[in-house]
């Protein structure tokens, strides 16, 4: 049973395969339909594409940045580009 990876971005399968390996080992994927690349787990938390729900969620509880970044074990810095990346698709 061979199962197919869906890509990250324009989650389209079957068009995704394998891109080499990251610096820690872990296996890289590239998606031939959109031409980008990831990985299916990172070592570093702000990679993850899942973050940015999480940061929303901690957003609306109304903590502050650090209160944040401690909490998903992240920098401040993904915090502000998620910030900065939401108010520019806004306007």
């Amino acid at each position: 049973m061979d199962i197919k990876l869906c890509c990250h971005y324009c989650e389209k399968q079957g068009s995704v395969r394998k891109h080499g390996k990251s610096r820690a080992g872990i296996p890289r994927y590239r998606c031939s339909a959109c031409g980008r690349t990831f990985q299916t787990r990172y070592i570093y938390p702000g990679n993850e594409v899942d973050i940015y729900p999480l940061i929303q969620a901690r957003l609306n509880e109304g903590l502050s940045h650090s209160d944040i970044a401690n909490q998903l074990g992240i920098n401040v810095e993904i915090i502000s580009r998620y910030i900065f990346m939401t108010d520019k698709n806004i306007k």
